[in-house]
């Protein structure tokens, strides 16, 4: 059965290239391509790897491999001696907007502005075939036909553009029905050494497929490509499509299968008193009676499954061990290695963080991460941070806020690491930046949640993307792909600590532009 089309409009980086005619002025519109953050190219170290239907899953079951263990530092006492009561539920911190005066629907990508004109401070962009809301009709320069709006935001859009819509604007990015992403995933079959098995063409559309045209290109190796339907095509079999509508062959095509971990939500699975929640991050988390690697095996943790154990680690029979109580009945533990697992631990307070303050916090030595409330954890889950084997790859640490928000976009390598460390992704979604090019976001090519395998973002399951992206600063409207912060609309801290060290605050630090960074958005002819 096929997967459902997404349909509502192109992705950011198609829309960029489509023909848009945007004043750019002296200021440039950012995030058409994104900044290289992503895994580290060990995406078959533990991610299983399958075709969009439960079919396809079976043809590629023999591709699945296991988890490696990361370079993590060990477990640390707990900082945080009482976690008694439950924490109350995340609720979004922003008061909803006041009832718009009407919605208009973007033909081309459209800018908004703090000001009415051109060149004025970003504040964020829609995409054509988005539907925004529109709060009064203001004064401005150089844009005819309706003139300027002011938007969500509190910042205005030039109509030039856009169009009367009765569409009602929705949450970007949209996920399908039956996915956990927006779109299906896909790359071209490579061996190990990223040298493709055999060639995968892509055609400009069905027709030109079917009237026997020249591919417009050979998709690349190390490249994740974006679909939004599986189709099939009399005399040519099953094809996927793009939201272009190119099409590209289904034979030799690799299917990513995006993980399905989720973090623990305290106020649903509150921390027992005294206990730390931890996740088994290894699939040969073996369970003893005794902390002995001598004592009998009696059960095996299921990979990424969620316990509690006591904090303290114990040495002895060859090994490091955490308690998990009552494991085997009342009174009755059972002991795992300890570098099979990963605990969360509370970090020192944020003295200026206030009381109903959401904020994020991630810890690059547990490789954990807490959506924070005031000074209490409300979620916490495990996540994957920079490895920091090449330079420029480790996640730095401090104290940050979250410059801008994008519902999904490409990522690929700097130009410098172009032959080293090639890769790209199409359409990462849930991306938050907090400084340069570093972002949390969505990863769709990997299940090692608990183990360092970005080249410096803090990746995040689909499902924890997701949920983090939508409890946090700067609030990205209906129908809008990205947002930036600003005075009225700050992004909500993000502190990336290892363990109990201290972390620098960066919060008023000027960031330097980059090439990787300022992305025009350009004016080029559809198909360019």
């Amino acid at each position: 059965m096929s997967v459902p089309r997404v349909r509502t409009s192109r992705p950011a980086w198609l829309a960029a290239l489509a023909g848009f005619a945007l004043p750019i002025g002296p200021t440039v519109a950012l995030l058409t391509f994104g900044p290289s953050c992503d895994d580290d190219g060990d995406d078959d170290a533990v991610a299983a790897v399958a075709r969009p239907d439960a079919a396809r899953e079976a043809a590629h079951a023999d591709e699945e491999a296991e988890a490696e263990p990361g370079d993590d530092a060990p477990a640390r006492p707990i900082a945080a001696a009482d976690r008694g009561d439950a924490p109350r539920a995340v609720v979004p911190e922003l008061a909803p907007p006041p009832r718009p005066m009407g919605i208009r629907g973007a033909v081309r990508t459209i800018v908004t502005y703090a000001a009415p004109r051109h060149g004025s401070d970003l504040r964020g962009r829609i995409d054509g075939g988005r539907t925004f809301a529109i709060y009064e009709l203001v004064e401005g320069t150089d844009c005819p036909g309706e003139g300027w709006a002011r938007v969500d935001h509190d910042s205005y859009a030039c109509l030039k553009h856009a169009v009367a819509d009765e569409r009602e604007p929705v949450p970007q990015p949209r996920i399908p029905e039956g996915l956990l992403v927006p779109f299906i995933y896909a790359k071209p079959k490579a061996d190990r050494q990223g040298n493709l098995l055999f060639e995968v063409p892509r055609f400009k559309s069905k027709f030109a497929l079917t009237q026997g045209a020249e591919p417009l290109e050979i998709l690349a190796a190390n490249h994740q490509y974006a679909f939004v339907e599986e189709l099939q095509i009399p005399g040519h079999g099953k094809v996927m499509l793009d939201a272009d509508e190119q099409v590209v062959p289904l034979e030799g095509l690799k299917f990513e299968k995006p993980s399905e971990f989720s973090g623990r939500e305290l106020a649903v699975r509150p921390i027992p008193a005294g206990l730390a929640a931890a996740w088994a991050v290894s699939r040969e988390a073996l369970l003893r009676r005794k902390p002995s690697l001598k004592a009998e095996i009696e059960g095996q943790l299921e990979y990424h499954q969620a316990l509690d154990v006591k904090p303290e680690p114990l040495r002895g029979g060859g090994a490091r061990w955490f308690e998990i109580p009552d494991h085997f009945g009342p009174g009755v533990p059972a002991y795992v290695e300890a570098d099979k697992l990963r605990l969360w631990l509370a970090g020192p307070a944020l003295d200026d963080i206030g009381d109903d303050e959401t904020w994020v916090d991630v810890d690059v030595g547990a490789q954990t991460l807490a959506v924070m409330r005031g000074q209490q954890p409300v979620f916490v889950t495990l996540v994957s941070s920079g490895t920091g084997h090449k330079p420029n790859t480790a996640t730095p640490r401090g104290v940050y806020r979250i410059r801008n928000k994008l519902a999904y976009g490409p990522m690929r390598n700097r130009p410098e690491d172009a032959e080293d460390s090639p890769y790209h992704v199409e359409a990462v979604p849930w991306v938050q930046y907090f400084y340069r090019r570093f972002a949390l976001h969505g990863a769709y090519w990997h299940d090692g949640f608990g183990h360092r395998k970005s080249h410096g973002c803090v990746n995040l399951s689909p499902r924890d993307a997701r949920y983090v992206f939508e409890r946090t600063g700067p609030r990205l409207p209906a129908g809008w792909m990205t947002a930036y912060e600003h005075g009225d609309h700050p992004g909500s801290v993000v502190r990336v600590r290892k363990g109990l060290e201290p972390s620098p605050d960066r919060r008023t630090e000027v960031e330097p532009t980059g090439e990787d960074e300022l992305l025009i958005a350009r004016a080029d002819p559809a198909g360019a």
